[in-house]
């Protein structure tokens, strides 16, 4: 039961005796915060807040699920208190900033599962004080109310009844999309998603957010939504709705459904003219970019018969750090790669006229060589190499009495051999991926092919593509069991992947098709490198690289 403010006076000296009395605290550590004092239900706990400790933290222990009420009570002139409360993750269940400075702030119907959940107290004015902290077994929430798969409802929460709840299955076959939006874009309430049985907090968003869409994985789990005041002495109406994600079915009147897909006929393609393309600076350091605006090759030498070290993007500038004397040839710095870069696809800007001028040397294996020697009259042997333009030979000398006879030897340099490098930009760019994203699938264009034949990495691998990834997904992991890359590409294509293990995958054909397929199942956080190969060397393949959730997307 709580303390009504009134009673202030009679409580300061109740605190001053229990001081005396209670025992020293133990306290509970948490990795990088401030050490969390156990709180039983039922109990009083006297804090202070000063500059050097701006956050009090209590540890609530649960044996079973539980509806709370957890009340902060000011001591002290000028300070008004907030409450934040934490599950054992770190994830903020739930907070009440006390915006108007009360001098008691709670939160009400707080329903948690078995388990260990963090209570913070720390200042909303601003100034430091003193306080008492309680946390009581609250009433029993009201039985949520059902959603109807397509119906809007609509309600509002207030400073007296804070909490309203609702219910809904989840579908064995389709994923559903949840909406939630608050009416104000300011002031909006706390939306938090559970599981129903055992109170897991799955999603929560807060009142700076005016509006949610979740992406719920098809199965039998049942769902309870929270709808919370944020703390605000104003009504905060919102409006709720629940579809299944194919379309079908009822739909929702209002967020991002999806409609179904409609049938018309294919229409004629209508040229589109080319964008023009943005002009390059004409002061500064010297820089170039692609003629067209596609992907232009940067090589390991001047010249096309080096094989590309990786692509840049069409609207991408690449220093020029030295030239050719004809300027055929451009050397570039990408990211702390040096290649080559052919004048025919590129557009230059800056200025270019001071660039320096590079003689390039021979650096691959020598296949012959011929050794031509002169004689000088005073005996002295000179001798005048002649070779192919690669390899490098070193004549040395016999006495075989009256002549010498000179012996080429050959010291022979290996030609590069490209291998897959992920620190390397993706050619293709990278992306950001939560799990439930939409639209699902991902799409990406790409073009498969390059200089690295993947068969040095083992296990079947196969192909021959960039040193550079094709693309690159920084994923994180959430309800979804299953990550999905997949490529629709114009000829016979394989895929390799680096896993965030640093473990490589790779795979050829798929689902009867020329087309590869590499899944995940419970997929990790992290980073995935892709790479598409064209199964010929010399070969490239474009079309378009998926990535879903759905396993029914597939070549």
């Amino acid at each position: 039961m709580f303390l009504h403010p009134a009673r202030r006076h009679w409580l300061t000296l109740l605190v001053l005796l229990s001081v005396l009395v209670f025992a020293a605290p133990r306290a509970l550590a948490q990795d990088g915060d401030p050490a969390a004092e156990p709180i039983t239900i039922g109990e009083n706990k006297v804090g202070d807040l000063s500059a050097e400790t701006p956050i009090a933290a209590y540890a609530i222990a649960l044996g079973a699920p539980q509806t709370l009420d957890i009340q902060a009570l000011s001591l002290s002139p000028d300070f008004a208190p907030a409450l934040q409360v934490y599950d054992a993750s770190g994830l903020l269940l739930q907070a009440a900033p006390n915006s108007e400075l009360e001098t008691v702030v709670r939160i009400r119907a707080l329903t948690l599962g078995a388990g260990t959940y963090r209570v913070e107290v720390s200042s909303a004015s601003g100034q430091p004080g003193q306080f008492v902290l309680s946390a009581q077994a609250g009433e029993d929430a009201p039985a949520p109310v059902p959603l109807a798969p397509g119906e809007t409802v609509e309600g509002e929460v207030t400073s007296d009844e804070t909490h309203a709840r609702y219910t809904f299955m989840g579908d064995e076959t389709s994923a559903l999309l949840l909406f939630v939006e608050g009416e104000e874009l300011t002031g909006s309430p706390v939306i938090s998603l559970k599981d129903a049985t055992t109170f897991e907090t799955l999603a929560l968003s807060g009142a700076a957010v005016s509006g949610v869409r979740y992406r719920l994985p098809p199965g039998p789990a049942e769902y309870l939504l929270e709808v919370t005041n944020s703390g605000s002495i104003d009504a905060q109406a919102y409006r709720v709705c629940v579809q299944a994600d194919t379309g079908s079915g009822p739909l929702c009147a209002f967020g991002d459904e999806v409609p179904p897909t409609p049938v018309i006929p294919t229409p004629t393609p209508i040229p589109q003219q080319p964008q023009p393309l943005p002009p390059l600076p004409s002061t500064g350091a010297c820089v170039v970019a692609s003629l067209t605006g596609g992907a232009v090759n940067v090589r390991s030498g001047p010249s096309t018969q080096f094989p590309p070290l990786f692509q840049i993007s069409g609207n991408a500038l690449a220093p020029v750090i030295g030239r050719l004397a004809d300027s055929s040839w451009y050397q570039v710095n990408v990211n702390g790669t040096i290649g080559w870069i052919s004048s025919s696809v590129i557009r230059i800007g800056g200025q270019c006229g001071s660039v320096t001028v590079i003689v390039p040397t021979p650096t691959s294996a020598a296949t012959s060589a011929t050794v031509t020697p002169t004689w000088t009259p005073d005996g002295i042997t000179t001798v005048t190499p002649t070779w192919t333009p690669n390899g490098s030979a070193t004549p040395t000398a016999t006495d075989s009495g009256a002549t010498q006879t000179w012996t080429p030897t050959y010291t022979e340099t290996p030609a590069a051999v490209a291998t897959l490098n992920f620190s390397l930009p993706p050619v293709y760019g990278s992306a950001a991926l939560t799990s439930g994203f939409v639209p699902d699938p991902f799409t990406v264009g790409a073009t498969g092919g390059g200089p690295a034949d993947v068969s040095y990495l083992g296990g079947g691998c196969t192909g021959y593509t960039s040193s550079a990834p094709t693309f690159s997904v920084n994923y994180t992991a959430g309800a979804f069991p299953l990550l999905r890359f997949y490529f629709i590409g114009g000829g016979d294509t394989a895929m390799i992947i680096n896993t965030p293990g640093g473990s490589y995958v790779c795979v050829d054909d798929s689902f009867g098709t020329l087309n590869p397929t590499i899944d995940f199942n419970s997929p990790s956080n992290g980073r995935y490198d892709i790479w598409i190969a064209s199964f010929d060397a010399g070969s490239s393949i474009g079309e378009t690289l998926y990535i879903t959730e759905d396993s029914a997307n597939h070549p």
